[in-house]
């Protein structure tokens, strides 16, 4: 995962990788419908271990697109970080 940070008058970047143990209990998530659209719908769920809540997942249905919400940076392995000035 790609993740930037701005901290004007840098933007900070990392890449994570997220441990494919985590991805994997998005099988046993709940996942609901999420939104209003008519036809196919999008997705939801929060995605849970021991009891806690590891991040939420979205699927969306207009453009097929997958997003991981609130997943904690201490959860996943740090690849890379690095700063580019903006001005």
């Amino acid at each position: 995962m790609l993740r930037s940070i701005w901290e004007r008058p840098l933007l900070h970047y990392q890449l994570l990788e997220i441990p494919i143990d985590n991805l994997r209990l998005i099988e046993t998530a709940d996942v609901q419908v999420s939104g209003k659209r008519k036809g196919r719908q999008s997705l939801g769920a929060k995605v849970s271990a021991n009891n806690q809540v590891l991040f939420s997942v979205f699927f969306d249905a207009s453009d097929g697109k997958c997003a991981i919400r609130n997943l904690r940076v201490s959860d996943c392995v740090m690849l890379r970080e690095w700063d580019v000035k903006v001005e």
